[in-house]
């Protein structure tokens, strides 16, 4: 028997004999698929059996363990300060990428932030990596170029494509199956530098608890995680947002109210040119202000940096000011 069908067939044995994989399993599997020695077939078997079954936590976590052993790199011991804040969105629900303002603020303020990602088919937006520019940031190369920039400076952005191409393969499989897989959840969980911090946008309310299961099987010190648009970590100013924690092990929610009303807000262009003049001052965007300062405000609360709601949007205002008079 080929070396992975038994795997194929735990899965595809019929809704009596079936089961979900172990994480031993779906590890197994999944370094078969990030190193090629799983056919295309099985693959394709794979991928469809686990989108058909639903996955679970146990599967997610085996996956990363394969991802994590793909990578070229060795795990940094100095980064114990580190932000984790994947962005890949896809789809119709996210314009500019606010939260990348709020990822600069806090990197100017002495936190550091690691961002990997990749965008696909978004219909009303831009993608992160095209507005670095914007913040007079540019893309790095490779994990250790990531790793070298984040030792001097605080902030870090790196392509899926630079650090994972079989991973972006994956993940534009979706084009093929016609279905999103297990892969769009599991690239939001790799957290490759190991940050303690990992903050999460899920589109999806059910992958919420998924992710948070998954994220204490990998012992995954810090986790925040919110329902933001296309799947972001990004804060909805015109709703009431839960933040979803897991704190050395210990579950949270707390609850951050709804900051604009929608009818009384005009949105802005959706724009290069009009992020990079609000990022220095030059232009207005209520809506874009009040996403920005939201998210933030969490991350920091996330991390830390504030004890209470109020104190977390307090030091948001702070960081931007200082910013804008700097």
């Amino acid at each position: 028997m080929d070396q992975y069908a038994h795997l194929i067939r735990i899965l595809g044995r019929g809704p009596t004999n079936s089961r979900h994989l172990t994480r031993a399993e779906a590890c197994e599997a999944f370094c078969g698929v990030m190193d090629g020695t799983l056919s295309d077939l099985q693959l394709g078997a794979l991928l469809l059996l686990l989108r058909y079954r639903s996955e679970n936590a146990d599967e997610l976590a085996g996956i990363i363990d394969a991802i994590r052993q793909s990578l070229d790199v060795a795990p940094p011991t100095d980064f114990q300060d580190l932000i984790d804040w994947p962005t890949y969105s896809a789809g119709k629900s996210r314009g500019l990428p606010w939260f990348l303002l709020a990822a600069k603020l806090m990197a100017e303020n002495g936190h550091k932030v690691f961002m990997h990602g990749y965008n696909s088919h978004l219909e009303n937006g831009i993608p992160t990596e095209d507005c670095l520019d914007a913040v007079d940031e540019t893309a790095c190369a490779s994990l250790q170029a990531a790793q070298q920039k984040l030792t001097q400076e605080n902030f870090a952005f790196l392509p899926l494509r630079n650090f994972s191409p079989r991973l972006l393969e994956l993940l534009q499989l979706r084009k093929q199956l016609g279905v999103r897989s297990i892969m769009n959840t599991a690239v939001r969980l790799i957290n490759p530098l190991h940050a303690r911090t990992l903050f999460l946008g899920i589109f999806h309310p059910p992958y919420i608890e998924l992710n948070r299961k998954a994220a204490k099987l990998l012992e995954q010190p810090t986790v925040g995680v919110i329902k933001g648009g296309g799947g972001e970590a990004e804060r909805n100013p015109f709703k009431q947002i839960a933040l979803f924690q897991i704190q050395d092990g210990e579950e949270h929610k707390n609850s951050w109210p709804a900051s604009l009303d929608k009818r009384q807000v005009q949105d802005g262009p959706v724009t290069v040119e009009h992020f990079r003049a609000f990022w220095h001052g030059e232009a207005r965007d209520e809506r874009g202000l009040a996403t920005m300062l939201g998210t933030l405000a969490q991350a920091l609360y996330l991390v830390g940096a504030a004890q209470t709601i109020d104190q977390a949007e307090q030091l948001a205002r702070v960081y931007w000011q200082n910013h804008l008079t700097a």
